[in-house]
């Protein structure tokens, strides 16, 4: 599925294309499962920040589970996999029936998940795992992430507390720190819970407002995060997720002939759950 033109959903529509063969380090993987992530809107519309200028047709999306059909000696065909297609510097979509990777963006997918609770884990772990990062709390240290029942705030609230860090989500302080994955008037309340002196990161970029409410005060400095492709910590996602540290809530399964569909309900705020797309 891609788009020809950007512009609404109803601009993406099945396309031929030739699946690239692999180079070195290079695999195929058959896709079983595409999760569908805000930034897919992005790319869609785009407006996404690409890192060079985007290429038509664009196939969007981040995040997949899948089974390698063309491998290597150190990722053999058959392994099932989960990847990120760092879309950002690399224009490779998920939204596809096979995807030549880097196998840098792969790893083993977790023992007893299926691949449709998998392709949720890349793009929101690797944010839980970098506003962790960011915030840098020690065990026992309090956090409030706000929309704990979204896909970046969830895999937060279990990576913390496998740290032993408290998390709330009560917006009653003060906190040592916060997340906020919502933005406007929720993130407004998650800063203001935070203690002098804090700690407040945000995955939602479009509500910093210079000279507004995310300027540093009362000796709290806010960042905004976002993932960062790192192969140890996707290993690492997938590793917790076989030990079941993490799991992953999944809404409605799709066809992938119908991510239209799931944009749609995505941007209207009609989904419940994370939208994953069959191939």
């Amino acid at each position: 599925m891609a788009v020809e033109t950007f512009g609404p959903p109803a601009n993406l529509k099945p396309v031929h294309l030739p699946v690239p063969e692999p180079g070195p380090d290079e695999v195929v993987v058959r896709v079983k499962a595409v999760a569908v992530n805000p930034a897919d809107l992005g790319m869609r519309e785009g407006r996404y920040p690409w890192a060079d200028e985007p290429r038509l047709p664009l196939v969007p999306g981040y995040d997949l589970a899948g089974t390698i059909e063309v491998g290597t000696p150190e990722w053999p065909s058959g392994a099932d996999v989960i990847a990120i297609t760092g879309h950002k510097h690399t224009q490779i979509g998920a939204y596809a029936e096979y995807v030549t990777l880097p196998t840098r963006l792969l790893a083993l997918a977790p023992d007893g998940m299926d691949a449709a609770h998998a392709s949720a884990l890349p793009l929101a772990g690797l944010t839980a795992f970098e506003a962790l990062s960011a915030l840098d709390l020690a065990p026992g240290a309090t956090l409030l992430v706000n929309g704990p029942r979204g896909a970046v705030g969830s895999l937060t609230v279990q990576l913390a507390e496998h740290r032993g860090i408290t998390v709330t989500a009560n917006g009653e302080g003060p906190v040592d720190a916060a997340l906020d994955t919502v933005g406007g008037d929720r993130a407004q309340a998650a800063f203001d819970a935070v203690r002098d002196g804090g700690r407040y990161v945000t995955v939602v970029p479009e509500f910093w407002v210079p000279g507004g409410p995310f300027t540093e005060a009362r000796g709290i400095t806010p960042q905004v995060i976002g993932a960062q492709f790192d192969t140890g910590r996707l290993r690492e996602l997938s590793r917790l997720a076989s030990e079941g540290v993490l799991r992953t809530t999944i809404g409605e399964r799709l066809p992938l002939t119908e991510a239209a569909t799931a944009h749609t309900r995505l941007s209207t705020g009609t989904a419940r759950g994370k939208l994953i797309l069959i191939p």
